[in-house]
């Protein structure tokens, strides 16, 4: 070996022990700039409002600022493919619902794995699955839904985001129930809850967060709430197994995901900013008014989210739904 390569050589590993080195403590210092956090629905909805809470309370212990991107489209695979990109430090993070279990489940097409590509920063909270009816449908209880649904099968309008996870929750209530339904698609939960209060559809399945509002008026009823035991805000209104439909267990959870190859040290700085925001009182009180209560799933791990998924495989492959 000459001299010359020898140089070359010694500097090749230099060089490369120096971007090892600096990545090393680039991570070590993180953020060392604002932090964005994808939101893959529109502006207004439920994630949204929950995402711009806790990136406020993210911001103080990390020193920077943590901003909101939302990138609605497809269902939400659109900001899911964005945030799960490689090599972005732990600068690009996710607010992610069920849709993350239920994606691997109904799109086959992706260059992502919504589970395998994510590490979990933390659980935001759960929210109860509730069940509400049109003032104008007649329906005055899960037990009356029962009789008329089974009555007439298909008649009943439920309506809700096709391929989107109150779709397959939709699927699942009606298996377990032993009814038929008739689904009429939406974009979004948004647009079903105003047709259904304006009495164009009888049903809507949707999370506390969305359909809170909707208790205190006569132009709802909610005829049920998922969970072992009532929830203390929503007293008054029975579970889906005290209304005869035992099994429907489902909750809708929010958790900020990170990339799987997110640094270590990035990853733990992350969670112990989410850790510190979730613990003040204010930001409790908040999400706690949006129907949102504290996640039972382990906060460090991907793992529940897989076992969900595999849930709503099933369930798919049960009800013969094809989104692409």
């Amino acid at each position: 070996m000459t001299r010359q390569s020898i140089l070359a050589h010694t500097k090749g590993i230099v060089f490369g022990l120096a971007a090892v080195l600096g990545s090393a403590a680039s991570a070590q210092n993180f953020p060392t700039k604002p932090i964005t956090v994808i939101v893959p629905y529109t502006v207004g909805g439920s994630s949204d409002v929950i995402a711009r809470l806790v990136t406020q309370g993210m911001s103080e212990p990390l020193g920077q600022s943590v901003v909101v991107d939302n990138r609605a489209g497809a269902g939400g695979t659109i900001g899911t493919g964005l945030a799960a990109r490689k090599g972005q430090g732990g600068y690009h993070l996710l607010m992610a619902d069920n849709a993350q279990a239920v994606i691997p489940a109904t799109y086959k097409k992706l260059n992502y794995d919504p589970v395998a590509d994510f590490s979990m920063v933390g659980y935001v909270g759960e929210a109860p699955v509730m069940l509400f009816a049109s003032g104008t449908s007649g329906i005055k209880s899960l037990e009356d839904l029962l009789t008329k649904a089974r009555a007439q099968p298909g008649k009943i309008t439920i309506g809700t985001g096709y391929g989107s996870p109150s779709h397959l929750m939709t699927e699942l209530l009606q298996k377990k129930a032993g009814i038929e339904l008739q689904i009429v698609p939406y974009k979004g939960a948004a647009a079903a809850l105003t047709d259904m209060i304006a009495g164009h559809i009888d049903l809507v399945l949707s999370n506390s967060a969305s359909g809170a509002s909707y208790l205190s008026t006569d132009k709802a009823v909610v005829l049920a709430q998922s969970g072992s035991s009532r929830d203390p805000r929503f007293s008054k209104v029975p579970t889906f197994s005290e209304g005869g439909v035992p099994g429907f267990d489902v909750q809708y959870w929010f958790a900020l995901l990170a990339p799987s190859d997110t640094p270590a040290p990035a990853l733990q700085t992350l969670r112990g900013a989410m850790k510190k925001a979730l613990v003040d009182p204010e930001l409790s009180r908040k999400l706690y008014e949006l129907g949102i209560n504290k996640a039972t799933s382990d906060a460090d791990s991907m793992s529940s989210i897989k076992d969900e998924a595999d849930l709503w495989k099933k369930v798919v492959i049960d009800s013969s739904i094809s989104i692409n």
